[in-house]
């Protein structure tokens, strides 16, 4: 979907949305502001042999999702997370396994996922372009001997098939919200911070907004010695991401741990 922009002026541009965006974008928009701590959450366990255990939990406030289902033109009974699309994509796959899928209710989710072998999920280009996902063998100090280095890196080549990684969620959620990461020629960052501001929440809602995020916890089989896009205590790495920072991706996220073989 492509944003109907002016070449007038920056203001004019980022402030012309068509119809079908002006319909999605706000109910979708809301649905973040309405978490209390505005945030999703990616817990990640990494064993020694290499494989991974991965717990998702998403939940959407009830009285939220009604909105989000008038305006959206979703069915009042429909769920908004199909578990059944979920189950029947990962049936294929063999380097990425779903382990369970639950939903108690039409507006919640949780999922866990097992890694049989992390080496083998980077190599794999049917779930992942190259970069995407790396585990690599990689040298340390003379006291630190060989480290293991697990990296992922989202930018705009790979923002979609990272999306594709995790089906389920119903795509009118993430279309309405008309990411400038998802566009090939979309708007600037400011731009986009522009119409939000001045559109789609105002500003005294920007600061609910900013402070929407996307948490990982990751836990690595031995001791992280050094880390990139998060903080590390021990064998423990956390790191959060802007909901901004997502939907624009004007510059790459990367997150990557390091730990002792």
């Amino acid at each position: 979907m492509k944003h109907a922009v002016s070449k007038s002026s920056p203001s004019a541009r980022a402030l012309d949305f068509s119809p079908w965006t002006k319909r999605f974008l706000f109910p979708a928009l809301l649905l973040m502001l309405a978490f209390s701590s505005c945030s999703g959450k990616i817990e990640m366990a990494v064993r020694s042999d290499y494989s991974a255990r991965i717990a998702v939990k998403m939940d959407i406030p009830e009285a939220l999702s009604a909105r989000i289902r008038q305006i959206g033109n979703i069915g009042a009974s429909a769920s908004l997370f199909d578990v059944v699309k979920i189950r029947n994509e990962f049936s294929a796959r063999k380097t990425l396994l779903l382990v369970d899928a639950s939903s108690a209710s039409k507006d919640a989710m949780t999922a866990v996922l097992w890694v049989p072998n992390l080496e083998d999920l980077a190599r794999d280009m049917s779930l992942t372009p190259p970069g995407m996902i790396r585990f690599e063998t990689v040298s340390g100090t003379q006291a630190q001997g060989v480290l293991r280095e697990l990296s992922i890196t989202i930018d705009k080549s790979n923002a979609a098939r990272a999306f594709a990684l995790f089906p389920g969620i119903d795509s009118r959620l993430v279309d309405s919200l008309s990411p400038p990461a998802l566009e090939e020629q979309s708007i600037t960052a400011n731009e986009y911070r522009m119409n939000l501001e001045n559109v789609i929440i105002g500003k005294k809602a920007m600061p609910a907004f900013d402070a929407c995020a996307l948490e990982v916890n990751l836990t690595a089989p031995k001791t992280i010695v050094s880390a990139t896009g998060g903080t590390v205590a021990g064998q423990t790495f956390k790191a959060k991401i802007s909901l901004f920072d997502l939907l624009v991706l004007e510059k790459p996220i990367v997150l990557a741990v390091r730990w002792i073989n």
